[in-house]
């Protein structure tokens, strides 16, 4: 009987970052419901057994995924912002993040039945884990920028939360007008308004 192979900690490291890429990718372009283990294992070229000395469940690799997408995000709108400094860059920050939304729903549409399907596997612990507090990162990324205020933190960051969600109606406004163009010019008078 073969004996199992042993990985020492660099390993399962580098193993389970090449997962994260390879269930980021998948996620992207065909959703959770259709990535399957094995396929990623067959990717990674690994077998399902280490697959599962690694995470105990197809979610635990997903949550993980989207930790580490959340992460990554956060601090590009912060690098943006820091060395930007300005209304004019932050408004560039929310303009890459409406597109990097845009580029991928699989990823960033919690309201999918994809996306749903995730979500309802997961343990209450994990759902507290993987939330976003999009407050916080709001005020961070002003703070980098060196912001001040024009209303109360909630009322801005309302708004802008709000002008994100337009992404909903892409298809109805692209109908009629350049669906980007509106976007960058309601994000630009947004800015201008939130911000001294």
């Amino acid at each position: 009987m073969p004996s199992k192979p042993v990985f020492s900690e660099a390993d399962k490291k580098v193993i389970q970052r090449r997962l994260r890429e390879l269930c980021e990718e998948c996620w992207i372009a065909h959703g959770y419901k259709k990535t399957s283990i094995k396929y990623l294992c067959d990717k990674a070229d690994i077998s399902i057994g280490t697959f599962y000395t690694l995470y105990p469940t197809k979610e635990d690799l997903f949550s993980e995924t989207i930790e580490h997408i959340q992460k990554r995000l956060k601090e590009k709108v912060l690098d943006t912002n820091r060395r930007v400094g300005t209304k004019e860059g932050f408004a560039q920050s929310i303009k890459e993040l409406l597109r990097e939304y845009d580029s991928k729903p699989f990823l960033y549409n919690v309201n999918t039945p994809d996306f749903q399907s995730f979500v309802t596997k997961l343990p209450k612990e994990t759902l507290e884990k993987i939330k976003f507090d999009s407050f916080e990162a709001f005020e961070q990324a002003a703070q980098a920028a060196n912001l001040t205020l024009k209303m109360e933190p909630s009322q801005a960051y309302g708004i802008l939360s709000a002008l994100l969600t337009t992404t909903n109606a892409k298809e109805t406004l692209a109908a009629t007008c350049d669906y980007f163009a509106v976007f960058d010019c309601m994000a630009d008078i947004l800015v201008n308004s939130i911000f001294a």
